[in-house]
């Protein structure tokens, strides 16, 4: 992908701005400063993605390791992309102890419903459409004919569920719209959406059972029967950190790694539509996975990920091929060019290419990894912004002050 012919300055600005201040991966534009984790997403778009969206196999489980600041936002950003441009709906949250816990079916549940997007019209748009809700009501507005609405609620009315329930509350759902009962469906759509509703009345029949931890795993299942019934290829649920999982007692590691294992069970011809991916630091392999062999099993490998082995359930998150010299001058070079996009810049190419080669020296030197890339693309980007606007120099790199230690800074925040 030639990026000075398809990065605009407005999305240009909005990369260096984002990795610059917080380190974060782009909202936008993700793909023009991606180094390193192209041929891992070719694989899983290959031989997973595509397939799955083509309905020629079920659905598929995978594990992204990673120390802190190796990439794994970036990464599963980069996967959700991907995800997209094969139609997907998506879901990118973080898994957390105060948040959306993974040995909580109903938190996931409730996650999902909430996050799940649906595609944007192009790569430099932001997506129009997220939660259940309005992504349902979306296609219920675009079946206008009695004789579609019918037909559709024929072939519903027989399909398989793992969760009647949630079947009949759509069904009612659509009717409620097609019949124009707002009231209804604002009912039906809060009841779809994982909202604490015990009784719900529709017409002559009752619905007892809302959405909760027993049925949750059920329900879930059964969204995504629907949202591939409305025409979409099927949901990649991609979940992120779980840093604090391993934090938690006992009793939430064991039902995290439980619910796990029983996820990964399910992802087979029988459940179709489901891509799953798990962003995890390397504790949680040792202090959490080592725990319980069920698990342990299904996630171990004698083999690395590669496309001769794709079927290898874990994938290291660091697994550029390239050396880390080489990895982190691609790096600074790409996001030297997001700049010379962003400001209209004509920089003078040799000072600014050694301004890098010293940066890049001086932190494999310091026993710089690719587990703290982060603080490499902050410091890049400040030397850059203060070249442009204060004018170029052999740059004084020890004078750019970005904190060297950014554990406790960067706790609260995603993996770049």
């Amino acid at each position: 992908m030639d990026a000075e012919s398809r990065l605009t300055p407005i999305i240009a600005n909005e990369i260096l701005d984002r990795m610059g201040s917080l380190g974060l991966p782009p909202e936008r534009g993700i793909e023009f400063i991606t180094v390193g984790f192209e041929e891992p997403l070719a694989i899983l778009n290959d031989v997973y993605l595509k397939p799955i969206a083509a309905g020629e196999r079920g659905s598929a489980f995978k594990v992204i390791k990673g120390s802190f600041g190796s990439g794994k936002t970036h990464f599963l950003t980069c996967l959700r992309n991907l995800a997209w441009q094969s139609g997907f709906l998506t879901v990118l949250t973080e898994l957390s102890l105060t948040g959306c816990r993974f040995g909580k079916n109903l938190d996931v549940y409730r996650a999902v419903a909430e996050k799940i997007t649906a595609p944007p019209e192009s790569s430099d748009s932001f997506p129009e459409l997220v939660g259940i809700g309005p992504i349902l009501r979306n296609w219920a507005y675009g079946i206008e004919t009695e004789k579609e609405r019918s037909d559709f609620l024929r072939r519903l009315k027989i399909a398989r569920f793992d969760n009647m329930n949630f079947r009949h509350v759509f069904s009612s759902f659509c009717r409620a719209l097609w019949d124009g009962e707002e009231e209804k469906a604002d009912l039906c759509e809060a009841w779809l959406s994982g909202a604490e509703i015990k009784t719900l009345k529709l017409g002559a029949m009752t619905i007892r059972e809302c959405i909760n931890e027993s049925n949750a795993s059920s329900m879930l299942y059964s969204a995504i029967r629907i949202l591939r019934m409305c025409g979409y290829p099927g949901a990649a649920l991609l979940f992120d950190e779980v840093d604090r999982a391993v934090a938690g007692g006992e009793r939430e590691r064991r039902s995290l790694a439980d619910n796990m294992r029983q996820y990964t069970d399910k992802c087979s011809a029988q459940y179709p539509g489901f891509f799953w991916a798990f962003a995890v630091p390397p504790e949680f392999i040792t202090d959490i996975i080592s725990k319980y062999p069920a698990l342990q099993q299904r996630l171990n490998s004698p083999r690395p990920f590669s496309r001769a082995c794709p079927q290898v359930p874990t994938i290291e998150a660091s697994c550029a091929s390239m050396p880390e010299a080489e990895l982190f001058m691609l790096l600074g070079k790409k996001i030297l060019e997001t700049a010379k996009i962003a400001w209209d810049w004509d920089y003078n190419i040799e000072l600014q290419e050694d301004n890098l080669q010293r940066l890049v020296e001086s932190y494999l030197n310091e026993s710089f990894d690719a587990g703290q890339r982060r603080n490499f693309v902050r410091k890049w980007i400040a030397v850059l912004t203060s070249q442009h606007f204060e004018g170029e120099s052999r740059a004084d790199l020890d004078s750019v002050n970005i904190e060297d230690d950014l554990q406790e800074f960067d706790e609260e925040f995603e993996d770049f």
